[in-house]
Order: structure tokens, then C-alpha cells, then sequence
């Protein structure tokens, strides 16, 4: 058995669809809501980044702590070995050509005495005490 189809042409156009003050505040509230669970989702979302690069930077400033401490405790220890009497002395002998101090180039340090005349040579008071402290350096490593 054949069907039959029949084309009948409707016009809609002069139809206006009735407009509902609900539908329209639950689209407005629906709206609302997604926005505001996307909101807390993206600020939840750029926290845990957030921890996530701050975790690297304080890996990082870690390491380069160590680092620094390293290199301090090397240059502490280079302070000290640079600081030694006995390498200054031989550097002070053999690369300079310096000697031992005879005892006659060794200053006492006592003040010296004015002349018959009233005129001072040297006043070793108006030094301080830094005048009885003169030493040299080869003279006290042996």
C-alpha cells in the first residue's frame, strides 16, 4: 500500500510567542550560579598554581642557599689559609727578599727622651698606646 503525503503550507509568521517572567529569571539565576561555580573553580585553580610555583621558587632559593654557603665556608677557609703567619713569612723571604730582624732594627717602643735644648724629637705619648704595640711580622714568626 502507497501513502500519501499532502503539503499543506503554514504561515507562523504572524504567531508571537508569549514571553514567561520565570523562564526568564531562572535563565538570569541558572546563569548566576554557573558563573559563580566557574569563579570559585578558576580562583581554586589559580591557588593550587600558584602553590605549585611558589613550591619551585623556594626549591630553587633552597638550593642557591646552599650554594652561597658553600662558597662562603670556601671563602672563609681561603681567608684563613691566606691569613697563615708562616705563608706570609716565607712569601716575605723568598718572593720579597726580606730577612730576620737583627736586634738593633727592633724598636723597644719607650718613649723617646726631649733634648737639652727643650726640643722633642719624638713624642711617643701623643700616639697612644699603638707606639709600645709595634711588631713586625718576621720578626715574631721564627
Amino acid at each position: 500500500m502507497k501513502e500519501i503525503y499532502y503539503v499543506k503550507p503554514i504561515d507562523n509568521s504572524r504567531l508571537v510567542p508569549v514571553v514567561d517572567p520565570r523562564s526568564r529569571r531562572q535563565y538570569k539565576a541558572i546563569l548566576f550560579l554557573a558563573a559563580a561555580v566557574f569563579g570559585l573553580i578558576l580562583s581554586s585553580a589559580w591557588q593550587r598554581f600558584n602553590g605549585v610555583e611558589d613550591g619551585y621558587r623556594l626549591e630553587s632559593l633552597r638550593i642557591e642557599k646552599q650554594k652561597m654557603l658553600e662558597s662562603n665556608r670556601k671563602l672563609r677557609l681561603e681567608e684563613a689559609s691566606l691569613g697563615d703567619p708562616v705563608r706570609i713569612d716565607t712569601i716575605a723571604r723568598n718572593e720579597l727578599g726580606m730577612s730576620r730582624l737583627t736586634p738593633p732594627q727592633i724598636v723597644n717602643g719607650a718613649p723617646v727622651s726631649s733634648a737639652a735644648d727643650g726640643s722633642v724629637v719624638a713624642d711617643a705619648s701623643s700616639f697612644g698606646p699603638i707606639a709600645y704595640q709595634v711588631k713586625s711580622v718576621a720578626a715574631a714568626v721564627p
